[in-house]
């Protein structure tokens, strides 16, 4: 495959002559987060066609079909009407101009939904192109090299995974499944591990849980097949799997198999179960059924206490003989239903139970604020994979939702459900090297590291608040505060983490003149930027500033050595620690000459 900048190869796209299916390219690509172009043919109309990649990930293809025309995609969305598109339509037509910027000129439809519409076009003509006969001649030409499409634009990435399957679902019947799987589907089949983390990304719906769970355990197909069974829907699955390499087939399968490399293996460490997270919304659908649940649960417990009463009726029979004072005493038996409501004593809860619910109720803020995975683990940013390893182990063995029944918590477990799911996906991230890095690459640029979080739109504005920032730098040196204060301001606003920017703006904020702000408050703020950035040299400097306006020379001198220390390039500082060295030699010499004239006056008193 095409790595290099610059390089290309042409790809057969047929896999019964040894060449590659264009899911299995796709994959490929995906994998080695591949930026260029693909070059197909396209049979009908016949033409040369291109697909655009970003990281492995396709952002458009001029592939021609009249019927995912962007008009009919946004039409068929809902997001314009048949009158829009026609006034849409003229106005292209007219001016030459594309009809997305038409419509968002107009204000008929926003940046976001323009965005999703041409997302849902490029998945729908790469969709088409998983047709048996799509291409002719059927060959790719990959050309590894940098374009400027998804890249800050309206082009939003296509998930691959969920486009294989979806390409799959499309284009592959049993015949040719079959005749592309071959030999494959002979013997044993087993999903790995990475299934587990990826199965979400896919898409698959919830009656395929059984058959997901089934590959996840290892099998063969023929005892998947059953009465009532979709073999054709489990081929496709199969293939897909095999395709976006998550499956073992034969040997290796049984290898996996015997040393329990497995993806239920896999689950059963993660505290996931395989075929469970079939969609994005599956989630929220067991949440629904777990909380169902103990309703049900509770009433066999509510239906358990009725059988007092019934010894009440009794109570009754002997009310029919008041003047037995003893039967009175029978009224005592009811104390006795009482002490079944010794059951208070489960409502005191134990240090342990007081300790799990406090635990549980931190975790679940956490997950109400979307932390991102780090925080929601309780683990610094430079956590190695054994401090992941050991925390997730206590975790899972404290949250697990099946561990709760044994220890009396079981109606605790609409609140964890959702919890221990949160932590499952969060150890998914930070148990794989790639999902890690793209994390904390998220966080570096000023992301929260929530899931779905636009980590381009965080790209895009960091860059943008580094360009303001260095506009306002230049300000600064200029003593034109005021702009400078506003041009931070900005910058601080687009990327609110960057600590350099904060100190910044609280530096020029104070010398813009702001009768509200003061020197000490101004130190006390970038005594707090630097207690989250201890290695922001800037807010040291400014606060060493802030010092010399003050004669605070010691804290000055402090905050002056330290910035010199994180950035020996910083002039600046060096030539305030020496200004700073000169006053101490100055007040030091005349401390002296005044010791001095106090002693001879002493002696021979004042002149």
């Amino acid at each position: 495959m095409a790595a290099e900048a610059g390089s290309s190869r042409t790809i057969q796209l047929d896999p019964l002559a040894g060449g590659y299916s264009f899911a299995r390219l796709l994959f490929a690509l995906l994998r080695q987060r591949f930026t260029g172009t693909v070059t197909l043919h396209q049979a009908s109309p016949a033409g040369e066609r291109r697909v655009w990649l970003r990281g492995g990930m396709p952002v458009f293809t001029d592939w021609n079909r009249m019927e995912d025309a962007l008009g009919n995609v946004m039409l068929e969305r809902g997001d314009i009407d048949a009158g829009t598109l026609e006034v849409g339509l003229v106005s292209i037509h007219n001016n030459e101009s594309l009809l997305g910027e038409v419509l968002l000129e107009g204000d008929f439809i926003d940046e976001a939904t323009r965005t999703e519409a041409l997302r849902v076009q490029c998945i729908r003509k790469l969709t088409a192109m998983f047709a048996a006969d799509a291409f002719s001649p059927a060959e790719a030409k990959v050309e590894a090299a940098e374009h400027d499409l998804g890249k800050g634009d309206e082009l939003a990435p296509v998930n691959v995974l969920a486009l294989v399957w979806t390409g799959v679902q499309a284009h592959y019947d049993e015949e040719r499944l079959r005749r592309e799987l071959g030999d494959a589907i002979g013997g044993d089949l087993v999903a790995t591990k990475a299934l587990v983390r990826y199965e979400r990304q896919f898409g698959f719906s919830a009656p395929d849980g059984p058959t997901l769970a089934a590959l996840g355990r290892g099998v063969t197909l023929e005892g998947m097949i059953r009465p009532g069974v979709d073999t054709t829907r489990v081929l496709q699955l199969i293939f897909t799997l095999i395709t976006c390499q998550m499956l073992r087939v034969g040997d290796d399968a049984i290898q996996a198999i015997a040393s329990g490399s497995t993806a239920v293996a896999a689950g059963h460490e993660l505290g996931v179960n395989l075929g469970s997270q079939s969609t994005g919304k599956a989630p929220a659908k067991a949440k629904a059924k777990a909380s169902a649940k103990p309703p049900v649960k509770a009433k066999p417990k509510a239906s358990a206490k009725p059988p007092p009463p019934p010894k009440a009726k009794p109570k009754p029979k002997a009310a029919a003989k008041p003047k037995a004072a003893a039967k009175p005493k029978a009224a005592a038996k009811p104390k006795a239903a009482a002490k079944p409501k010794a059951a208070a004593k489960p409502k005191a809860p134990s240090a342990e139970d007081q300790k799990f619910e406090a635990d549980l109720a931190a975790l679940e803020a956490k997950v109400a604020r979307e932390v991102h995975a780090f925080e929601l683990f309780g683990l610094e940013l430079d956590a190695g994979r054994k401090d992941i390893r050991k925390v997730w182990a206590e975790l899972s063995k404290t949250f697990h939702p099946d561990a709760l029944e044994g220890l009396g918590r079981a109606h605790l477990r609409p609140r964890v459900e959702p919890v221990f799911a949160a932590l499952s996906e969060a150890y998914g991230v930070l148990g794989n090297k790639d999902s890690r890095a793209k994390l904390l690459e998220t966080l570096e640029v000023g992301g929260t590291g929530k899931v779905g979080e636009d980590t381009n739109s965080i790209v895009r504005n960091a860059f943008e608040a580094e360009v303001k920032a260095r506009d306002a730098d230049k300000l600064l040196r200029g003593k034109k505060y005021v702009a400078a204060r506003d041009l931070f301001a900005e910058a601080h606003g687009l990327s609110p983490q960057d600590s350099d920017i904060e100190a910044a703006f609280y530096y020029t904020n104070f010398l813009a003149g702001d009768r509200d702000v003061d020197a000490q408050t101004t130190i006390t703020k970038l005594q707090k930027v630097i207690e989250v950035a201890p290695a922001c040299a800037r807010a040291h400097y400014f606060k060493g500033m802030l010092h010399v306006r003050l004669d605070q020379y010691g804290p000055a001198k402090m905050c002056f050595s330290k910035t010199q220390e994180l950035d020996p390039r910083n002039i600046d500082a060096q030539r305030q620690l020496r200004a700073i060295k000169i006053k101490d030699r100055e007040a030091k010499a005349k401390a002296k000459e005044e010791a001095k004239g106090g002693f001879l006056g002493s002696l021979f008193g004042k002149k």
